[in-house]
């Protein structure tokens, strides 16, 4: 489509559903065009100059099997295989931050696991790549006081290394933590995508789209929509959010997330609550053991 053909079309972004949203994540880039996930996809990789770039994929079931009968079930929002077989699992989170490096790499090493065939070698088997998009910053395990780690890092690329050359011991796992947070908060700031800790613009382009609901300019998505990748999905997502049945299953899964969100904050007050009476109470003790010493020191006296 031409540009004068785009620049014809009029979005109402306000209407738009959130794509951070996992409802509306997996229903954008399963159920439509490939080209959009591989966009996303080469987008993110090449952000990290990762050598790879994907011409085609496969969506897969997105369930991981339980592994006991007590086990989980994992859902994931989507999985894709490469034409070369190589896993990609894609996850859109917008609670639950704390426990979601247990979670990827637990969903990672299922997906690992399922793909080695009966029979073949385990040299033969091809990496799982993880990618979590976040509502929050991730930090790694480190002791501050002896690495330089910026927090508020908006992609963040893990891997199996050597702790001390930091060489990568092998590409086996390959984790991508993306902090919509902080890339929302960069750019309003700044007033353009052009931040710091992102090299790939189409990289950026596609998390103002994501992030839409944070952005503060506008502008910044309808420029974005110059790039015809980012176009169809913009377009794809108006008829979504105009379809009567998806807007309804939408509204449910955001009210779910947003209650869910609701009530750990709720226990998060209340613990704080909880905290701050009984360190009053023990203020309190200890005065009043204060008191009574003192008062025996008097009676001895």
């Amino acid at each position: 489509m031409s540009k004068e053909s785009r620049d014809k079309i009029r979005i109402d972004y306000s209407q738009l559903m959130d794509l951070r949203i996992d409802y509306a994540f997996k229903l954008l880039f399963t159920k439509g065009d490939p080209r959009l996930l591989i966009s996303l996809l080469n987008a993110i990789f090449a952000n990290k100059k990762i050598n790879r770039v994907i011409k085609s994929l496969t969506i897969k079931n997105p369930y991981l099997d339980k592994e006991s009968g007590e086990d989980k079930l994992s859902i994931l929002d989507i999985r894709a295989e490469l034409s070369d077989g190589t896993a990609v699992l894609v996850e859109m989170h917008l609670y639950g931050l704390g426990e979601l490096k247990a979670k990827t790499i637990r969903s990672w090493a299922r997906a690992f696991g399922e793909d080695l065939e009966v029979g073949k070698s385990y040299t033969s088997q091809l990496p799982t790549i993880t990618i979590a998009f976040t509502n929050g910053s991730v930090e790694p395990l480190v002791n501050k006081k002896t690495i330089s780690e910026d927090t508020s890092k908006i992609h963040r690329l893990c891997m199996i290394m050597d702790c001390e050359d930091y060489t990568v011991f092998t590409d086996a796992m390959e984790l991508h933590y993306i902090d919509m947070k902080a890339f929302a908060k960069a750019v309003n700031e700044a007033g353009s995508i052009c931040i710091n800790h992102t090299e790939e613009v189409m990289f950026t382009k596609w998390l103002s789209v994501i992030t839409q609901k944070e952005i503060n300019n506008k502008t910044i998505i309808e420029n974005a929509c110059s790039e015809e990748d980012i176009f169809m999905a913009v377009t794809a997502l108006q008829r979504q959010s105009e379809d009567k049945i998806i807007r309804q299953a939408y509204q449910r899964r955001k009210d779910e997330i947003y209650f869910y969100n609701k009530s750990i904050e709720d226990y998060k007050r209340t613990a704080e609550q909880e905290r701050h009476r009984a360190e009053q109470a023990e203020a309190e003790n200890e005065k009043l053991r204060q008191q009574i010493a003192a008062l025996q020191v008097n009676q001895k006296a």
